[in-house]
């Protein structure tokens, strides 16, 4: 105890003695910047706004009536031969989106492959070349401030899918 007391003593002179005792304070001066705006700050019309994307991808199955088929899956989807990004992760009678940015004024190449959840496997797994959607491509020139609405819909009983473009 008394080691400790001693410790204590000798370590209380040493921090008295490496110190000057002088607090010193300073103080920045504040610039004349302006506030931030936030978000509920802007009064900008939505139609005037910089987007975030100006492509919407959406995907899903028709026809599935019997639970025990509406797997659960997603949608890679390839931009001029570039992986993209996946869609939303939903039954397959569910709408699955994705968005992105594209350049305009240009055409483009979208791809979409189909992925399942194999349930036996706990994991994705990309469905077989004869069950993806048929076409699974598109073309289409984007234009200047417009958004791109891409919409999938897939028949898989019938092996057919449908590609709707409209512009925003």
């Amino acid at each position: 105890m008394r080691i400790a007391y001693a410790i204590s003593v000798i370590s209380l002179i040493f921090l008295m003695s490496c110190s000057s005792g002088e607090i010193i304070k300073t103080e920045q001066p504040i610039e004349d910047t302006p506030a931030l705006p936030s978000p509920a700050d802007d009064v900008t019309a939505p139609e005037l706004r910089e987007r975030e994307y100006n492509f919407v991808f959406t995907g899903y199955d028709i026809n599935i009536d019997d639970p025990a088929w509406d797997r659960r899956s997603y949608y890679r989807i390839y931009i001029d031969k570039i992986d993209a990004g996946r869609t939303t992760i939903g039954l397959e009678s569910q709408k699955k989106t994705f968005e992105s940015k594209i350049s305009s004024n240009n055409r483009h190449l979208v791809i979409v492959e189909k992925w399942v959840l194999d349930e036996k496997k706990g994991q994705y797994v990309k469905l077989n070349n004869i069950e993806q959607p048929k076409p699974g491509y598109l073309y289409f020139d984007m234009p200047d401030n417009k958004t791109a609405v891409v919409t999938l819909k897939n028949d898989p009983l019938n092996n057919k899918s449908e590609f709707e473009l409209e512009f925003e």
